[in-house]
């Protein structure tokens, strides 16, 4: 036998082969693995010519009819507060739709007409059988000349047996002037955790 046939057929010289082999497999599939996580996108994150980096338009608070800055959800406008309670017992309590129309921002109504928002099945608003709007509990979360948000603690009739939930609506302004009106875009519920039961 000659030195290289004794050599490929050592154990040492398999053992080697072998150890070999298994590092160029693993290297494979980490190449397969990082090329599959990687994804498909190639968006580019590179900085656009022409790019000047600015800041948000500043906010600034929300202010009533009186001068005073809003701080509580009663310190609201009326109107505001007749909207919200509006949208409540149309779009949420799904009763009288074609009312909610007037109060809901054209974002959150974008692709339905009033015809078909009016006699809608299915609407972009999550519903909840409300039983009394005006013992609603309401807390103004935040209000700026450019957003307004309250949460508040809705309740169903007890034979319903629904338990009680908490949502979030926010306003937007909408027109200018005389013509600015605040209107609901916003309608989500907030996430509340579970009481233990005895």
């Amino acid at each position: 036998m000659s030195t290289i046939q004794t050599a490929i057929s050592s154990q040492r010289f398999n053992r080697l082969m072998f150890g070999l082999g298994a590092a160029v497999l693993a290297a494979g599939i980490l190449v397969f693995v990082f090329k599959l996580a990687g994804g498909s996108d190639k968006t580019s994150f590179a900085q656009q010519p022409g790019f000047h980096p600015t800041l948000p338009a500043r906010s600034t608070p929300l202010k009533n009819a009186n001068g005073v800055i809003v701080k509580t959800f009663q310190q609201l406008e009326p109107e505001v507060r007749s909207t919200i309670r509006t949208f409540l017992a149309t779009a949420v309590a799904r009763k009288n739709l074609g009312a909610s129309w007037a109060v809901i921002a054209p974002s959150m109504k974008a692709g339905y007409t009033y015809k078909r928002w009016k006699n809608a099945k299915a609407l972009p608003v999550i519903p909840y059988p409300i039983s009394n709007v005006e013992n609603t509990t309401y807390n103004l979360d935040y209000a700026s000349t450019k957003e307004i948000l309250v949460d508040m603690g809705l309740t169903a009739k007890k034979a319903l047996k629904i338990r009680p939930a908490r949502f979030r609506l926010g306003l937007v302004p909408v027109g200018k002037g005389a013509h600015k009106r605040w209107l609901v875009d916003y309608w989500m519920p907030l996430w509340t955790p579970q009481l233990p039961v005895n």
